[in-house]
């Protein structure tokens, strides 16, 4: 049987213990123009968000020529690809790779190539990655796994709560209208992806509230996976944590932290496979 490496981008987490067993194709973003950072240069967490305070960050998706040299580094050693890229309704690195991914078929027509968008980021991408490393442990191919991912794709959901919606608006992630919402006194919004997109899921009165909503969540279906996501408030999220059972954690990349702000804490899912009301 064909080896396969998995891919993902810079936009997905992975639980702590299953880090660097997954290939990064990375993502960048930068303050002032002339610095760039994502691959040779990367910022402290601590740096990021002491910039991210006063400033907006500026994000940017894969590059495809470092797409093109990993993947072709895997194919000339006799491996096939499985790349599992963020939302296409977020980024356009899932577009990027695909283009890539299609010239690099037609050079090696023998070998095997697989992009799937998630429709999720950050940890829910991160739990089909886990999804796909333990399918290839267990001995599927590459066209098996493929085909069991992309059923897993609906079964993911992200849920959470932001403390100001401008990081989301300015980076055009969600419309003005709904950030308006969280300018209402005391109002908390759980956000959530449909389709690939951020929206509203509930509105709230309070973070106390929100957070009881997500633990509510968790306790309405059965759960294969269940993440809490750290992003720049530990506070914040010791308190999710305390309420939310997850069994695992990641800190949110400093490419999807840019467009959420530092004070946001949220839950990845995902459902058990027999649920088909998810």
């Amino acid at each position: 049987m064909k080896d396969f490496v998995i891919f993902t981008d810079g936009d997905v987490d992975l639980p702590s213990s299953y880090e660097g067993k997954v290939s990064l194709l990375p993502q960048y973003y930068y303050f002032d123009e002339n610095m760039m950072y994502g691959d040779e240069q990367i910022l402290s967490r601590e740096a990021f968000f002491e910039q991210l305070r006063s400033r907006r960050a500026y994000t940017a998706g894969v590059n495809p020529d470092f797409v093109r040299r990993s993947f072709e580094t895997v194919l000339q050693e006799g491996k096939d690809i499985l790349c599992i890229a963020v939302s296409s309704g977020l980024s356009g690195s899932y577009s990027t790779i695909c283009m890539v991914a299609e010239e690099l078929r037609e050079q090696y027509p023998e070998s095997g190539i697989e992009v799937i968008d998630s429709l999720s980021a950050t940890l829910g991408s991160g739990f089909l990655c886990v999804d796909a490393l333990e399918m290839r442990k267990a001995g599927k191919t590459l066209g098996e796994t493929a085909a069991e991912i992309r059923k897993r794709v609906g079964l993911i959901d992200i849920f959470f709560v932001v403390d100001d919606f401008k990081y989301l608006v300015q980076g055009g992630r969600v419309s003005p209208s709904v950030g308006k919402i969280g300018d209402i006194l005391d109002i908390k919004v759980i956000l959530t992806m449909r389709d690939g997109r951020i929206e509203p899921y509930r509105k709230n009165r309070g973070i106390n509230n929100a957070l009881r909503n997500l633990q509510q969540i968790t306790s309405s279906r059965k759960i294969a996976r269940l993440g809490s996501i750290y992003v720049g408030n530990a506070e914040l999220f010791e308190k999710c944590k305390s309420l939310v059972d997850s069994h695992w954690e990641a800190s949110l990349n400093l490419i999807v932290s840019s467009h959420v702000g530092p004070n946001t804490t949220g839950i990845a899912i995902e459902w058990a496979a027999e649920d088909e009301s998810v």
